[in-house]
């Protein structure tokens, strides 16, 4: 999943669980989203919005759950930084504060799929998820698609090139 890459996302990945990873600086809440989610998704966590950021890639991580209130840097910035790097990671805020200003910016800035309220409802965070897997995979389904097409169209030219020649 290199961000720069123009080799398209294979399906395999999309055979598997969705690669989550939840970026907190609350331990128990890093513990507990471990505990009660490894079995429907591969999980990572940190504390670390540095680490957080190298995961993604090393990981091939398709979804980040970001807490907002973090002490280096805000769960939206941070989304900022990933939708930037990253446009297919699917991004979702964490909030326990749920105002509109928030909301404005996770939306503006961080390009976010969703926001997950504290505390957590279990039904809700895989809801939210699941929503944030399928996006992914569409998106996925479409990058192959175009690069099939992309693909049948240098035929199509190469064909009509040689056609005209002959």
């Amino acid at each position: 999943m290199n961000r720069n890459s123009d080799n398209p996302l294979h399906f395999d990945i999309l055979d598997s669980k969705p690669r989550v990873l939840l970026l907190s600086d609350d331990e128990g809440v890093l513990a507990s989203f471990t505990a009660n989610y490894r079995g429907q998704f591969e999980i990572l966590t940190t504390d670390c919005p540095f680490d957080a950021y190298n995961f993604i890639e090393d990981n091939s991580i398709q979804i980040v759950l970001a807490d907002h209130q973090m002490p280096t840097v805000s769960g939206v910035d941070f989304l900022e930084i990933i939708a930037r790097d990253y446009p297919d990671v699917q991004r979702v805020l964490v909030t326990d504060h749920c105002d509109m200003q928030i909301m404005l910016e996770a939306i503006n800035k961080g390009k976010v799929g969703g926001v997950l309220s504290k505390p957590f409802k279990p039904l809700e965070i895989s809801n939210v998820v699941c929503d944030a897997w399928n996006r992914f995979k569409e998106l996925v389904e479409k990058e192959v698609l175009m690069k099939q097409l992309q693909r049948q169209n240098q035929q199509f030219e190469f064909l009509l090139r040689q056609r005209m020649l002959s």
